[in-house]
């Protein structure tokens, strides 16, 4: 089989990818070793893991948008919607509409039960997928079977949780967890306290002083996200209950304790059960519960051939904790939920595969890129000129190890760093792996264990698997690498599709001036706000303004004298205001009518103590009328050999003050900075 581009992985980062080359005019190829599409979000997890609603754009805005009409049409209201505020939903609900997306999408063909087996690799460049079909649902493969069919492509997007195909065709990859270090406080081995605190009395959200920072080879642990219900019959023979445990029960592994008590006495299990849409609960206890260690650094470095003994001990572990709950946990009216997974005994089709390998790429992002704190301003992290996605999730770590020691109530690796929540950008270089000419991987990206704990979350997926189908696109088109495709192409379609690549609380996609203020703020254009807000329609000052065309042309900063009244030199502005008098001079534009000044009685200047020459005045946070603004960016565009287009002067108006958004859209379009 021959098409233009093949994706590996149908979760959400892996159909955003084909969705987004398709859309792009390629043919692609889907290959999904298991019978659903939608990965992790159809298995169990019930939601994007945003943070917020506004740190999600594009498809995955889409894929909500479908949730949120499928449950209108049939009119289900479930209380969980207003106590949420991202969109939650039921796993076989997301698997139909991410169904129906892939194949609504022309050009766009999926192979399900696909699971790759091998690739070949010619002069640094993949030409050929090897895979063999599924012999079940969850994607395990015939291990005696030597049938190999084969896909061949010209561009390859890895977006699978494991990493097998950029590991096979040679791409430099790592596994594991790198030492503490100045970028990386919470790196290495670490214990914490997480909300609780310790037994040694640290207060909650501490780092606990056992955890000695080294380097070693764990990753995070799996689960089996069970989704179950609350059945009347509580007998022995209930058609719910599980009829005896799975191999390798061992009682002693599991722990299931209520948190607190609702108003009528009864029993709260939110550390355990999480309440899902329609009467559902997601059995998810992550401490001596259904997260299990054990095997899986072996199931991600195990050929998929080796892999169904080591699934299945996953699947045993969480199935043994439903034993678990139903018999010494004292509640045997908790089943498996009968209208989810109906044709694999109500049991998710994937594991919640939480780590696997991480590509070597062009850009490492480390805790420092995702973290307020370290290199940041404390509201965001670094700006990342070259984003191409963004997330909002915080670092969140699993245990690394099954064994919780004495003193101790959350396993050696665990930490969830609320505090350090905050936007963060990734950076192109992170999806394009070093050694592979053709190969981009929304998945397994380059980052350190830390900030892969971030950014593993299904919603960063997205939006990284969208800018990996349009740069594979772009590069399939253009016969280039993918690193060769320049970032300002990439993220100008990115900004037509209404992806976001800085996020603001404030300005969505089908904002007026959604494409001026992204490209803006790639340029360092953003206020300083801890609610991450860009005040799109606040009247913007002088000041700002002068700021944001210095930053989105780019203009060297530079101060020769202080040339203004009404602003200091210890203003944060001042530096803008000077740099742009400083670019006119050079270009010969007299920007700010400093020719005009003349003193008006020439005696007064002899008899002045310090004969000092007029200052330009300037009213840093004076507004500005739409119309000034335009006047003022002529001047500015004459200085950089531009002109302006006439149907941009027929829509500048006379009377309206200028707004923050309305300042970006101006620059792009009269500057052509967009």
């Amino acid at each position: 089989m021959q098409t233009e581009i093949v994706i590996i992985g149908g979760n959400p980062g892996g159909c955003s990818a084909a969705i987004a080359a398709a859309r792009s005019g390629r043919t692609v190829l889907l290959l999904e070793p298991t019978r659903v599409l939608g990965g992790i979000n159809a298995n169990g997890v019930f939601g994007f893991d945003s943070a917020t609603p506004q740190a999600l754009s594009g498809i995955a805005q889409e894929v909500e948008a479908r949730v949120k009409a499928h449950y209108a049409a049939i009119g289900l209201h479930d209380p969980l919607f207003d106590r949420r505020a991202d969109q939650v939903w039921e796993s076989h609900v997301v698997a139909k509409i991410w169904h129906e997306l892939v194949a609504e999408t022309e050009g766009l063909e999926v192979l399900l039960g696909a699971v790759p087996v091998d690739v070949v690799v010619d002069d640094g460049r993949i030409t050929e997928v090897h895979w063999q079909p599924a012999i079940d649902l969850k994607g395990n493969i015939d291990p005696a079977s030597t049938e190999r069919r084969i896909v061949r492509g010209g561009m390859f997007v890895d977006a699978s949780y494991e990493g097998d195909v950029f590991a096979w065709a040679g791409a430099p990859f790592s596994i594991g967890r790198e030492a503490r270090s100045a970028l990386e406080p919470h790196a290495g081995r670490i214990f914490s306290s997480n909300t609780e605190t310790s037994p040694e009395g640290w207060m909650p959200h501490s780092i606990l002083p056992d955890g000695d920072g080294a380097a070693d080879d764990g990753i995070m642990a799996f689960a089996c996200r069970l989704h179950c219900r609350f059945y009347e019959d509580r007998s022995d023979t209930a058609p719910h209950r599980l009829a005896s445990p799975p191999p390798g029960y061992d009682p002693s592994h599991y722990s299931w304790t209520p948190v607190a008590t609702d108003p009528d006495g009864g029993p709260v299990y939110f550390n355990s059960l999480y309440v899902l849409v329609n009467h559902k609960f997601l059995v998810n206890r992550m401490v001596r519960g259904n997260n299990l260690v054990g095997p899986n650094r072996d199931y991600i470095l195990a050929h998929p051939k080796d892999r169904a003994p080591l699934r299945q001990r996953f699947y045993d572990h969480a199935l043994g904790y439903l034993y678990f709950i139903q018999t010494e946990g004292g509640t045997p009216q908790l089943g498996l939920a009968d209208d989810e997974f109906t044709d694999h005994g109500h049991i998710p089709y994937q594991l919640y595969i939480r780590e696997g390998r991480r590509i070597e790429g062009h850009v490492r992002i480390t805790e420092a890129d995702i973290s307020p704190f370290i290199t940041g301003d404390n509201f965001r992290p670094p700006l990342k000129r070259d984003a191409i996605a963004i997330g909002d999730w915080m670092p969140e770590s699993h245990g690394c190890t099954d064994v919780i020691l004495p003193g101790h109530r959350y396993p050696e690796g665990w930490f969830l760093n609320r505090v350090g929540r905050s936007p963060y950008q990734i950076p192109y270089g992170a999806i394009i792996p070093k050694g592979i000419d053709n190969l981009i991987v929304p998945g397994g990206i380059s980052a350190t264990h830390v900030a892969f704990s971030a950014t593993r979350c299904e919603a960063a997926r997205i939006h990284m698997g969208i800018a990996a189908g349009v740069a594979g696109a772009i590069a399939f088109e253009q016969g280039v690498t993918p690193i060769e495709v320049p970032v300002a192409t990439i993220q100008s379609e990115l900004i037509r599709r209404n992806v976001k690549l800085t996020w603001f609380a404030d300005v969505d996609g089908d904002h007026a001036d959604f494409e001026g203020i992204q490209w803006a703020a790639l340029r360092g254009f953003l206020p300083l706000d801890q609610e991450w807000r860009f005040f799109p329609d606040h009247p913007i000052s002088w000041g700002d303004f002068v700021k944001a065309i210095v930053l989105c042309l780019e203009l060297p900063i530079s101060v020769s004298g202080a040339h203004f009244e009404g602003i200091d030199a210890r203003d944060e502005l001042f530096r803008y205001v000077e740099s742009l008098y400083d670019f006119g001079c050079l270009a010969n534009v007299d920007l700010f009518a400093s020719k005009e000044l003349a003193d008006e009685d020439p005696m007064r200047a002899v008899l002045r103590y310090t004969p000092l020459p007029r200052l330009i005045p300037f009213s840093p946070n004076a507004s500005l009328k739409e119309s000034e603004a335009f006047r003022f960016l002529v001047k500015v565009a004459g200085a950089v050999g531009k002109r302006p287009q006439g149907e941009l002067i027929d829509s500048v108006s006379n009377q309206r003050l200028l707004t923050r958004g309305r300042a970006c859209s101006l620059l792009g379009e009269l500057l052509g900075v967009a």
